[in-house]
C-alpha cells in the first residue's frame, strides 16, 4: 500500500508530476507515456500515481488546463490599441490566444486523435467541467472586450462556438500544412472578429 503522505510532500510531488510530465508528453505523446515512466520521473511507486491522478490523461489534461489558464490571463491583460478599429483589436486578441498556445510545444503537437483519445479516456464529468471552464474564460473575454468599448454584436454561446472552431481547426495543422494552417487561421481569425463585432 502506498505511504500516506504530508500535506507538502503532495503539493510537491503534484508539481513534480506536473513538470515531469510535461517534458515526457512532449517527448513521446499522450499515447505513448506510461505511468511508467511518470512515476520514475517523479521517484514514486505506480500505486502513489493514483493517489494523485485517477489516470494518466487526467494528468495530461491538468498539465493542459494550466497552459490554458497562462494563455487565457495573457490574452484577458491585452492591451488595446486605441488607434486600431474594433475588428483589428478583437483580431488581434484572438490571435493571441492561438499564437501564445502554439509557443508551447505540448499544445502545438496536440493532434485531433489525441484530443478524440483524451476525451474518451477522461471521466464526461471531468470533460463537462473543462467545457464549463472554456465558457467561463468566453465570458471574461466578452465583458474585457466590452470594457474596452468595443461593440460585441454576437450572442456568449456563438463566441464560445467560434472559438472552439477555431481551436478544433488547429487539431487539423498536419492536414492542412503549415503554411496553408498558418494563412488559413490568419483569414478565420479576421472573419470571426469581423462576425463578434458586426462588420
Amino acid at each position: 500500500m502506498p505511504k500516506a503522505f504530508s500535506d507538502q510532500e503532495r503539493d510537491t510531488i503534484r508539481a513534480q508530476m506536473r513538470e515531469k510530465g510535461k517534458k515526457l508528453f512532449e517527448k513521446h505523446g499522450l499515447k505513448k507515456t506510461s505511468v511508467d515512466e511518470l512515476t520514475e520521473a517523479v521517484g514514486i511507486s505506480k500505486g502513489a500515481f493514483y493517489l494523485f491522478f485517477e489516470s494518466k490523461e487526467e494528468l495530461f489534461l491538468e498539465i493542459l488546463e494550466q497552459f490554458e489558464k497562462e494563455i487565457q490571463t495573457s490574452i484577458l491583460d491585452f492591451a488595446v490599441k486605441p488607434k486600431a478599429n474594433a475588428r483589428k483589436n478583437v483580431s488581434e486578441m484572438l490571435g493571441g490566444l492561438l499564437l501564445t498556445w502554439d509557443a508551447y510545444p505540448l499544445l502545438k503537437n496536440f493532434s485531433k486523435s489525441d484530443f478524440d483519445y483524451l476525451v474518451r479516456k477522461v471521466p464526461a464529468e471531468r470533460v463537462m467541467q473543462h467545457v464549463s471552464n472554456d465558457e467561463a474564460f468566453t465570458n471574461e473575454l466578452i465583458k474585457k472586450i466590452k470594457r474596452e468599448g468595443i461593440t460585441v454584436k454576437a450572442s456568449p454561446r456563438i463566441v464560445s462556438n467560434l472559438i472552439k472552431g477555431l481551436f478544433f481547426m488547429g487539431l487539423h495543422r498536419d492536414d492542412l500544412g503549415e503554411d496553408a494552417y498558418q494563412e488559413t487561421m490568419n483569414v478565420m481569425i479576421d472573419l470571426v472578429a469581423g462576425y463578434i463585432v458586426g462588420e
